[in-house]
């Protein structure tokens, strides 16, 4: 395969839920999930701030200087009672509440629910609020990728196996091909990364390729 070819003016940069809320420790979402068990959190964080963190940068700074769409997804809720949230993100609101811990996930113009400071977009940038694992689901994403004529989608963020990896999926159903950067993206423990990466891949019929092939391979 002639990798010059992969990265193309149709393609597009997704950036997964790299979300405040996730990130950051003094988060009701990270302060409950640590209460349920404590450190089950360190990997994901760790991994986020060692590695995805600055390769997103890298990749979403290759993007923009060749006028390439980047897309920011976000999970967030537009109602107090997160009634509009998957069913999952809302039981486990609720239950956080129950135990004491407010907006574990987060309201729509939150500092928590913004994308982190070290990715933080542009004005103007895309971004896509989702009340589900995948934006196909609960936004128009697809009309707005065909608008501007995106056929091919690379994937970063978190987590693999869950937000990214089903939308991943919906996208191939969609018609669009898949790029997977296995380090940009993380998951809570490496053995779920992986296996998603490959489950994925298997399903989509994508590729998946480390932060350095992409650029360089772009760039030949």
């Amino acid at each position: 395969m002639n990798k010059r070819r992969l990265i193309t003016e149709h393609t597009a940069l997704a950036v997964v839920d790299m979300q405040n809320y996730y990130l950051l420790k003094e988060s009701s979402y990270c302060r409950y999930f640590n209460s349920l068990q404590h450190g089950c959190l360190d990997y994901i964080i760790n991994r986020c701030f060692n590695l995805v963190l600055p390769n997103i940068k890298k990749i979403i700074g290759f993007f923009e200087e060749n006028g390439l769409p980047v897309f920011y997804l976000r999970l967030c809720s537009a109602r107090a009672d997160r009634s509009d949230l998957h069913r999952f993100f809302k039981e486990t609101n609720q239950n956080g509440v129950e135990k004491g811990f407010k907006d574990i996930y987060p309201l729509q113009g939150s500092e928590m629910a913004e994308i982190h400071d070290e990715i933080k977009p542009d004005k103007g940038a895309i971004i896509i609020d989702k009340t589900t694992y995948s934006p196909f689901t609960s936004t128009r994403i697809k009309t707005i990728l065909l608008e501007l004529s995106v056929n091919q989608i690379v994937f970063t963020g978190l987590a693999t196996s869950q937000c990214v990896e089903t939308t991943a999926r919906d996208a191939s159903d969609h018609g669009f091909s898949v790029i997977h950067i296995e380090d940009a993206q993380a998951d809570y423990e490496e053995l779920a990364h992986i296996s998603s990466l490959y489950s994925s891949k298997g399903v989509c019929g994508g590729l998946i390729m480390s932060t350095e092939e992409l650029l360089s391979s772009a760039s030949k």
